[in-house]
């Protein structure tokens, strides 16, 4: 039976699957609005830093502003989650407190924020559902480990180029090609972008400064990549990989002239690819690959570029909050150790002393690199509130010895916690 299928039957009988939304920005928004549309799913909690952004939310999504519950009392909100009216608290605590809940979207893509917030889900026996990269490439292993004592699911989200990525490397390799490369494709990149001279495009867009900071200075890209290596075991070939200009049409034969090796994740400068991503299998069996591959229209191999022109973010998340409960299954997550880490860049020269603004900001930019060749850098989901003890200049990867990490932050204990998880031989190469 299809996911549809299996939901319809939930809803004939009565069963909701209840889920808890953490953030409620653009896309935070946008998934509230697909789970209300998706049988038997229903949203009755957000929990937001900012109430309003919380009730414009559930207003877009077609609740009435006056049957909004906005409480911070535990059986309050407990009542309302029963009664399935829609509920809004600030308190990130209330997701470990309620019990009715079933699943744990986190969309804020803050790193400290995501990690309480998924912290509180699994303490508490329930599924989280991560549209937060950024906290998934900072400590998503050991959280996915945590998650497995716990008995339950932690995955990143369908819809991000990272889940959308690894359903293509796994379709690909079902097939019985050999992965390439895995590549995401970015129209523009600015490394030193700051919040100020991106501020007419994020205004235009509807988006927060740091986050379409990120986007541009290509933080963000090569965080998704490095939750996509987490997964998979593919690796880039050089520290914030190539970034080959091209364009559909060649896409196949400028990338592969590039790359050195094979099982790879890279990216896709500019070109008419949109909002896609696409996989490079190769498949070498002159008798029974190369000629249906080319009476399908495929080329002539033995390399072959399989594009989805698309990924829909928010639209596709209850794809994954579905899979969590009906199956038990994640959608992407880590398979063990980190296989890959973003280090922090100076964006610009950096004095001793500088308080790090971290992700989305003007300091920093992100970069991935394999796990070995990072181990000694600051990574950048630990930038923000770090106090550099020492000058570092412009576009010199931070130094981890280099700066006093946030006293106190959860994330920092984390990222401790993890680095000292025992290695692991689970770790399958794409």
């Amino acid at each position: 039976m299809t996911l549809l299928s299996r939901l319809k039957k939930r809803q004939d009988r009565g069963e909701a699957i209840r889920v808890a939304m953490a953030g409620a920005g653009l896309i935070g928004t946008g998934i509230i609005r697909q789970v209300r549309l998706t049988p038997s799913m229903r949203c009755p909690l957000i929990v937001s830093r900012t109430i309003e952004h919380a009730v414009d939310a559930y207003v877009k999504a077609g609740v009435a502003a006056g049957d909004i519950v906005v409480s911070d009392d535990i059986t309050e909100l407990g009542r309302a989650v029963e009664e399935e009216r829609p509920a809004i608290t600030r308190r990130v605590e209330a997701l470990r407190e309620l019990a009715a809940i079933d699943v744990v979207v986190e969309a804020t893509g803050a790193v400290e924020y995501g990690a309480k917030v998924a912290l509180h889900a699994i303490e508490s026996g329930k599924h989280i559902v991560m549209m937060n990269a950024e906290t998934d490439a900072t400590v998503g292993c050991l959280l996915k480990h945590k998650a497995d004592e716990a008995g339950v699911v932690y995955t990143n989200s369908d819809g991000d180029q990272p889940g959308v990525l690894k359903r293509l490397v796994d379709h690909v390799q079902c097939m019985g090609f050999e992965v390439v490369a895995a590549v995401n494709c970015k129209g523009f990149m600015d490394a030193y972008a700051t919040p100020e001279s991106i501020r007419p495009w994020a205004e235009k867009q509807g988006t927060s400064l740091p986050m379409t900071t990120a986007f541009t200075d290509g933080t963000k890209m090569n965080i998704e990549n490095a939750v996509l290596c987490n997964a998979t075991g593919l690796v880039p070939e050089i520290r914030g990989m190539h970034g080959v200009e091209t364009s559909l049409a060649t896409a196949l034969d400028d990338c592969t002239k590039v790359f050195g090796r094979r099982g790879l994740v890279d990216y896709t400068l500019g070109g008419d690819f949109g909002g896609g991503v696409f996989v490079i299998g190769h498949g070498d069996d002159p008798e029974m690959v190369q000629p249906y591959m080319q009476y399908l229209k495929m080329g002539k191999g033995p390399n072959y570029l399989f594009f989805r022109p698309y990924h829909l973010c928010h639209m596709e998340t209850p794809l994954s909050i579905a899979e969590a409960v009906l199956d038990g299954e994640p959608t992407i997550a880590p398979l063990g150790n980190p296989v890959t880490e973003v280090i922090a860049v100076a964006k610009r020269d950096l004095p001793a002393g500088t308080s790090l603004e971290g992700i989305g900001g003007r300091d920093c930019y992100g970069r991935i690199d394999t796990a070995a060749a990072a181990a000694s850098f600051l990574p950048v989901g630990l930038a923000e509130g770090a106090i550099l003890t020492r000058a570092v200049s412009r576009d010199e990867p931070i130094p981890a010895e280099a700066v006093e990490l946030e006293r106190g932050a959860v994330i920092v204990r984390l990222r401790r916690e993890q680095d000292r998880m025992p290695s692991t031989t689970s770790r399958q190469a794409a």
